[in-house]
Protein backbone atom coordinates (compact mmCIF):
# COMPACT_ATOMS: atom_id res chain seq x y z
CA UNK A 1 0.00 0.00 0.00
CA UNK A 2 1.35 3.60 -0.88
CA UNK A 3 2.21 5.64 1.69
CA UNK A 4 0.15 8.34 1.08
CA UNK A 5 -2.72 6.18 1.53
CA UNK A 6 -1.41 4.87 4.42
CA UNK A 7 -1.34 8.23 5.61
CA UNK A 8 -4.54 9.48 4.78
CA UNK A 9 -6.09 6.50 6.41
CA UNK A 10 -4.68 7.36 9.69
CA UNK A 11 -5.61 10.58 9.53
CA UNK A 12 -9.30 9.95 8.03
CA UNK A 13 -9.63 7.53 11.16
CA UNK A 14 -8.25 10.22 13.89
CA UNK A 15 -10.64 13.01 12.08
CA UNK A 16 -13.72 10.92 11.97
CA UNK A 17 -12.14 10.06 15.97
CA UNK A 18 -12.10 13.55 16.80
CA UNK A 19 -15.62 14.35 15.64
CA UNK A 20 -17.29 11.37 17.60
CA UNK A 21 -15.72 12.86 20.95
CA UNK A 22 -16.37 16.24 20.32
CA UNK A 23 -19.81 15.43 19.58
CA UNK A 24 -20.74 12.13 21.01
CA UNK A 25 -21.13 9.25 19.31
CA UNK A 26 -24.95 7.78 20.48
CA UNK A 27 -25.88 11.32 18.46
CA UNK A 28 -29.76 10.33 16.60
CA UNK A 29 -28.88 12.63 14.22
CA UNK A 30 -25.27 13.38 12.34
CA UNK A 31 -24.73 16.90 10.87
CA UNK A 32 -23.50 17.25 6.88
CA UNK A 33 -20.01 17.67 7.96
CA UNK A 34 -20.17 14.04 10.19
CA UNK A 35 -21.62 12.62 7.80
CA UNK A 36 -18.86 13.71 4.94
CA UNK A 37 -16.35 12.36 7.73
CA UNK A 38 -18.13 9.17 8.26
CA UNK A 39 -18.46 8.77 4.30
CA UNK A 40 -14.60 9.63 3.72
CA UNK A 41 -13.44 7.48 6.44
CA UNK A 42 -15.38 4.15 4.75
CA UNK A 43 -14.01 5.25 1.68
CA UNK A 44 -10.50 5.17 2.56
CA UNK A 45 -11.09 1.98 4.16
CA UNK A 46 -12.56 0.52 1.21
CA UNK A 47 -9.61 2.01 -0.77
CA UNK A 48 -7.16 -0.32 1.68
CA UNK A 49 -9.02 -3.60 0.07
CA UNK A 50 -8.97 -3.01 -3.17
CA UNK A 51 -8.41 -5.99 -5.14
CA UNK A 52 -7.56 -4.73 -8.61
CA UNK A 53 -9.41 -7.20 -10.44
CA UNK A 54 -13.02 -6.61 -9.10
CA UNK A 55 -12.99 -3.46 -10.07
CA UNK A 56 -14.17 -1.41 -13.50
CA UNK A 57 -13.74 1.87 -14.69
CA UNK A 58 -16.83 3.52 -15.60
CA UNK A 59 -16.59 6.29 -18.49
CA UNK A 60 -17.94 9.75 -16.97
CA UNK A 61 -17.18 12.01 -19.90
CA UNK A 62 -14.93 14.55 -20.98
CA UNK A 63 -14.31 17.79 -19.45
CA UNK A 64 -13.35 21.73 -20.52
CA UNK A 65 -13.21 23.90 -17.65
CA UNK A 66 -12.15 27.70 -16.85
CA UNK A 67 -10.72 28.32 -13.25
CA UNK A 68 -9.90 31.58 -12.31
CA UNK A 69 -6.71 32.50 -10.89
CA UNK A 70 -7.33 35.04 -8.81
CA UNK A 71 -7.41 39.61 -9.31
CA UNK A 72 -5.14 40.35 -13.05
CA UNK A 73 -4.10 36.62 -12.67
CA UNK A 74 -6.17 35.46 -15.59
CA UNK A 75 -7.42 31.84 -15.86
CA UNK A 76 -6.17 28.41 -16.15
CA UNK A 77 -8.22 26.06 -18.50
CA UNK A 78 -8.31 22.34 -17.71
CA UNK A 79 -9.78 19.44 -19.31
CA UNK A 80 -9.73 16.05 -19.00
CA UNK A 81 -11.34 12.73 -19.54
CA UNK A 82 -13.23 11.31 -16.45
CA UNK A 83 -13.71 7.56 -15.08
CA UNK A 84 -15.32 6.38 -12.20
CA UNK A 85 -13.59 3.93 -10.29
CA UNK A 86 -15.63 1.04 -8.76
CA UNK A 87 -16.62 -2.37 -7.42
CA UNK A 88 -17.32 -4.58 -10.51
CA UNK A 89 -20.84 -5.58 -8.88
CA UNK A 90 -22.09 -2.05 -8.30
CA UNK A 91 -21.01 -0.97 -12.32
CA UNK A 92 -25.34 -2.06 -13.31
CA UNK A 93 -25.88 0.62 -10.68
CA UNK A 94 -23.86 3.30 -11.90
CA UNK A 95 -25.07 2.65 -15.43
CA UNK A 96 -29.01 2.18 -14.18
CA UNK A 97 -28.45 5.80 -12.27
CA UNK A 98 -25.74 7.65 -14.73
CA UNK A 99 -28.28 9.31 -17.43
CA UNK A 100 -30.95 10.22 -14.70
CA UNK A 101 -27.90 12.12 -13.03
CA UNK A 102 -25.46 12.74 -15.22
CA UNK A 103 -26.18 16.70 -15.88
CA UNK A 104 -26.01 17.00 -12.30
CA UNK A 105 -23.10 15.24 -11.97
CA UNK A 106 -21.08 17.00 -14.68
CA UNK A 107 -22.65 20.36 -13.03
CA UNK A 108 -21.20 19.56 -9.83
CA UNK A 109 -17.74 18.91 -10.99
CA UNK A 110 -17.23 21.54 -13.23
CA UNK A 111 -17.99 23.55 -9.78
CA UNK A 112 -15.80 21.61 -8.06
CA UNK A 113 -13.21 22.32 -10.13
CA UNK A 114 -13.87 26.28 -10.69
CA UNK A 115 -13.49 26.94 -6.75
CA UNK A 116 -10.79 24.17 -5.71
CA UNK A 117 -7.33 25.64 -4.45
CA UNK A 118 -5.02 26.06 -7.56
CA UNK A 119 -2.43 23.90 -5.97
CA UNK A 120 -5.25 21.28 -5.73
CA UNK A 121 -5.47 21.14 -9.60
CA UNK A 122 -1.60 21.66 -10.61
CA UNK A 123 -0.51 18.63 -7.94
CA UNK A 124 1.02 16.04 -10.26
CA UNK A 125 -0.83 13.01 -7.94
CA UNK A 126 -3.98 15.09 -7.87
CA UNK A 127 -4.93 13.37 -5.02
CA UNK A 128 -7.36 16.05 -3.38
CA UNK A 129 -9.25 16.57 -7.02
CA UNK A 130 -9.59 12.63 -7.15
CA UNK A 131 -10.88 12.28 -3.86
CA UNK A 132 -13.49 15.49 -4.05
CA UNK A 133 -14.64 14.65 -7.55
CA UNK A 134 -15.52 10.89 -6.51
CA UNK A 135 -17.34 11.79 -2.81
CA UNK A 136 -19.11 14.68 -5.10
CA UNK A 137 -20.14 12.36 -7.97
CA UNK A 138 -21.46 10.11 -4.85
CA UNK A 139 -23.38 12.68 -3.10
CA UNK A 140 -24.98 13.60 -6.63
CA UNK A 141 -26.08 10.06 -7.16
CA UNK A 142 -27.01 9.27 -3.06
CA UNK A 143 -25.02 6.28 -3.35
CA UNK A 144 -21.42 5.67 -2.65
CA UNK A 145 -20.88 3.75 -5.59
CA UNK A 146 -17.39 5.19 -6.70
CA UNK A 147 -14.04 4.57 -4.67
CA UNK A 148 -12.02 6.40 -7.03
CA UNK A 149 -11.80 8.09 -10.50
CA UNK A 150 -8.89 8.19 -13.20
CA UNK A 151 -8.17 10.71 -16.03
CA UNK A 152 -7.15 10.23 -18.97
CA UNK A 153 -5.54 13.76 -21.04
CA UNK A 154 -5.78 15.63 -17.86
CA UNK A 155 -4.01 19.04 -18.77
CA UNK A 156 -3.94 22.55 -17.61
CA UNK A 157 -2.89 25.78 -19.50
CA UNK A 158 -2.67 29.74 -19.16
CA UNK A 159 -3.37 30.31 -22.79
CA UNK A 160 -6.82 30.39 -24.03
CA UNK A 161 -5.60 29.57 -27.22
CA UNK A 162 -4.73 26.34 -26.73
CA UNK A 163 -6.26 23.78 -28.72
CA UNK A 164 -8.37 20.99 -26.39
CA UNK A 165 -7.91 17.55 -27.06
CA UNK A 166 -10.62 16.10 -29.24
CA UNK A 167 -12.15 12.53 -28.42
CA UNK A 168 -11.34 9.74 -31.04
CA UNK A 169 -13.04 9.27 -34.20
CA UNK A 170 -14.81 13.25 -33.62
CA UNK A 171 -12.18 15.02 -35.73
CA UNK A 172 -14.18 16.46 -38.38
CA UNK A 173 -16.74 17.83 -36.30
CA UNK A 174 -16.78 21.22 -34.74
CA UNK A 175 -15.63 21.90 -31.36
CA UNK A 176 -18.49 23.22 -28.85
CA UNK A 177 -18.32 26.71 -27.89
CA UNK A 178 -16.85 28.17 -24.42
CA UNK A 179 -14.54 26.08 -22.36
CA UNK A 180 -16.84 25.86 -19.79
CA UNK A 181 -17.38 22.71 -19.47
CA UNK A 182 -18.79 21.19 -22.68
CA UNK A 183 -19.28 17.33 -23.17
CA UNK A 184 -16.76 17.10 -25.68
CA UNK A 185 -18.76 15.38 -28.64
CA UNK A 186 -19.43 12.09 -27.13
Amino acid sequence: MPIRYWIISHLATAVAIAVCLATGCSKPSKTAAEMDASELLALFQERQHVDAKNFVEGELGRFRITHKLGPDAGQLYIQFHLFGVLPQERQVRLTQLWPKYEKRARDAVISLVQRTETEHLCDPSLTFLKEEIAATINRVLQERLLIDVAFSDFSTDRENGMPWSIPPGTENKPAPGGGHGGHGGH
